[in-house]
């Protein structure tokens, strides 16, 4: 689980810094240069928690059941359902039109968060796991 410290910066000085950021991830994204951007700022479990989100506000919004989206992502539903109060009072909806103008397949996404780890749908190898000594 992530960390902030516990020294607070000022209000001017965060709002720099976050104003800073915005405009290095809008320019690595320009430049198609996204991915290496966030892949060389977050951590592993920055990454997973992230995509978790991302994919709860997508889920949401095609009208999942809290219950199965906490469920199928392993995230507590506490979690999600605390994110579903934020979903209806409009918070993510900057978020969701950007995903709607740009077209995304998001459902392809969800399914490679989904399934990983997981062994492939068909093809060799796909039982594999089971006859590894552990």
């Amino acid at each position: 689980m992530p960390h902030i410290s516990s020294k607070k910066l000022k209000k001017e000085t965060l709002n720099r810094l976050y104003g800073e950021f915005g405009k290095a991830f809008e320019k690595s994204a320009r430049k198609s240069g996204t991915k290496l951007f966030l892949g060389n700022l977050l951590t592993r479990t920055e990454k997973i928690m992230l995509a978790k989100r991302f994919a709860v506000i997508y889920l949401l919004s095609k009208k999942v059941p809290v219950s199965y989206i906490a469920e199928s992502l392993l995230m507590s539903y506490s979690t999600v359902f605390r994110m579903s109060l934020k979903y209806d009072i409009g918070k993510y909806s900057s978020l969701l039109k950007t995903l709607e103008e740009n077209k995304i397949d998001v459902w392809k996404i969800l399914e490679k968060i989904l399934r990983a780890g997981l062994p492939p749908r068909a093809g060799r190898g796909r039982w594999k796991f089971l006859y590894e000594k552990k």
